[in-house]
């Protein structure tokens, strides 16, 4: 009887370091299964675990990550939208999930009905980059000007439908005249691949993926799609300084409960994520991943999904995109 307690004692220390929560802390009962809809070691898949370890200490609660990919994203979001609205079953997802249903046919939910949004955890600076040895231009005014008058020239990657490199893009062209070539590919890391190979000119891409690349001198960064200049490249202009006005795109993943979750239920979790996010450990990670803390309300996640999807409605009409 000891041999079999150690035994599931060990187990049980096992599975807790696997999810990388504290074991011991809640039983199973209590456990929530935080839903996240991409395969493992992406940056919503790592600021997911990230913010798991700490929510679940302020929470008394253990979250368990459970990767549930494909079809977008939405296989995943599918099972939360299902879920009984307890704050058992969450779904931590990014920006795509709110314009899938413009890009995409036959989605199983929609994320502005289905869902309620709880809290948007971190937001992941885009910049605009080319490779340092197929640039056509190294200095963004130059740049600028040739997309105007030759846009032919030039292809924009992007690391999939909907995602925040394609909008980008195209929001570019709508103010400079032009609909740019933009090339979908599935996820940042081939995009980036053929954009090192010349096999496309231009890439929006999120910060964390391309960083490295930068300080390499394998990729020229034009400027970025964020408010203000980033203390990562402080040299680096914003679209915005350019004079292209509302050029403000950027990557995020936050954090959705099914529909109808209670308000009391809604500010516990987000008491819990905002207190791990702002914790000095997570602070550092983020920093590393190229994501930064977001401050803000429910209400204020609510009106943000709904600004972005009305500015995306519009960019899918000047592009003339249907779903595929």
């Amino acid at each position: 009887m000891r041999s079999g307690q150690q035994i599931t004692r060990r187990a049980l220390l096992l599975a807790g370091a696997a999810t990388g929560l504290v074991p011991g802390m809640a039983s199973a009962q209590n456990a929530a299964q935080i839903v996240v809809p991409y395969p493992p070691g992406g940056t919503t898949d790592v600021t997911a675990r990230l913010i798991a370890v700490r929510a679940s200490q302020e929470l008394g609660q253990s979250w368990v990550i459970d990767n549930r990919s494909g079809a977008n994203g939405t296989i995943g979001a599918k099972i939360v939208a299902l879920g009984k609205p307890d704050g058992h079953t969450l779904l931590y997802s990014n920006e795509v999930l709110i314009v899938l249903h413009f890009v995409q046919r036959d989605l199983p939910l929609d994320a502005l009905i289905d869902l309620t949004p709880i809290i948007r955890a971190c937001s992941i600076p885009y910049v605009l980059v080319g490779a340092t040895e197929h640039a056509a231009r190294s200095n963004v005014n130059a740049l600028l000007v040739a997309l105007a008058s030759t846009p032919d020239r030039f292809r924009f990657a992007s690391s999939t439908l909907g995602s925040v490199g394609q909008f980008a893009a195209a929001a570019l062209g709508q103010k400079l005249g032009t609909m740019p070539l933009i090339v979908s590919y599935r996820g940042t890391a081939p995009a980036v691949q053929d954009l090192l190979a010349g096999s496309v000119e231009l890439m929006f891409a999120p910060l964390g993926a391309v960083a490295p690349l930068i300080q390499d001198g394998k990729l020229i960064v034009f400027a970025t799609t964020s408010e203000q200049r980033l203390g990562l490249l402080p040299d680096v202009p914003t679209l915005v300084e350019l004079g292209f006005k509302d050029m403000v795109f950027e990557g995020w993943a936050g954090l959705w409960g099914p529909k109808d979750v209670p308000d009391d239920i809604v500010a516990r979790i987000h008491t819990a994520v905002s207190a791990a996010a702002e914790s000095t450990e997570v602070q550092r990670r983020f920093k590393e991943l190229g994501c930064i803390t977001v401050r803000e309300s429910p209400a204020q996640f609510a009106e943000l999904i709904e600004r972005e999807h009305t500015r995306a409605a519009e960019l899918v009409l000047a592009m003339g995109l249907t779903p595929q």
